[in-house]
């Protein structure tokens, strides 16, 4: 099978009923065939934003179905680290991280977005005190003084990403009269000598646009990075 622009819904279908056929092998339970078939349905969409470049093809649905779990197993185990570091990041500002069930007072429906597992969506207020679509970042943690992002040092490799973010934190932190916060772990896979480099850039492009850069220190709480470029190096060593 070909996945095309064209054939996204059938195929997410077909994705779906292939999962649940897979309950005996995978020694799932019914609710847990059903749950995994409806995740892997919602890959569909965003696997072909990912990959449309390529040639997307699959021997047979049970391949792709595969291939589907395997990359949200993959993320489920990247997401479970990065969690890690949002609750440590969060302690740093004396805040808790970003849920549907966690927002501060600051933060009302009138300026949130907020979804059952994905990171809410916090949006700008503008001049006259209402909601500014067009300024809105997904937090990572809250607090009633400040909203933060986390992430590794691989940010950097994606400059006009990151800088869109950072651009789009400061709006939102200073929109609210708040700060903003930039979380820079250094991760399991940490180079030294490439990955210190990619953390200056984070630090400096952060603080380009109004965002409070934060840094993993040798006992790996997070510390405020020194404006001074020969210092910060020292933390980062």
């Amino acid at each position: 099978m070909q996945l095309t622009g064209t054939n996204i819904s059938d195929t997410a279908e077909r994705v779906r009923e292939t999962v649940i056929l897979m309950e005996k092998e995978k020694g799932w339970s019914k609710q847990e065939a059903i749950q995994h078939s409806i995740t892997a349905k919602g890959k569909v969409g965003k696997y072909f934003g990912t990959h449309k470049d390529e040639n997307v093809t699959f021997a047979t649905w049970k391949a792709f179905a595969e291939r589907l779990l395997d990359e949200l197993s993959s993320g489920a185990k990247a997401a479970s680290s990065g969690a890690a570091r949002e609750q440590d990041a969060a302690t740093a500002i004396n805040g808790f991280v970003a849920s549907n069930k966690n927002l501060p007072s600051w933060v009302t429906k009138e300026f949130s977005k907020t979804f059952e597992d994905l990171d809410p969506d916090i949006y700008a207020k503008d001049s006259s005190g209402k909601k500014d679509k067009s300024y809105t970042v997904k937090a990572d943690v809250l607090s009633e003084d400040g909203i933060g992002v986390v992430g590794p040092p691989t940010k950097a490799d994606d400059k006009g990403h990151t800088v869109g973010i950072f651009k789009m934190l400061g709006v939102v932190a200073s929109s609210h009269k708040k700060e903003a916060h930039s979380f820079i772990y250094r991760g399991e896979k940490y180079k030294p000598d490439t990955d210190l480099e990619k953390i200056v850039s984070l630090t400096a492009w952060a603080r380009q646009h109004g965002v409070t850069p934060w840094v993993e220190g040798p006992n790996g709480q997070f510390i405020r990075a020194e404006k001074d470029e020969e210092k910060l190096r020292a933390q980062l060593v």
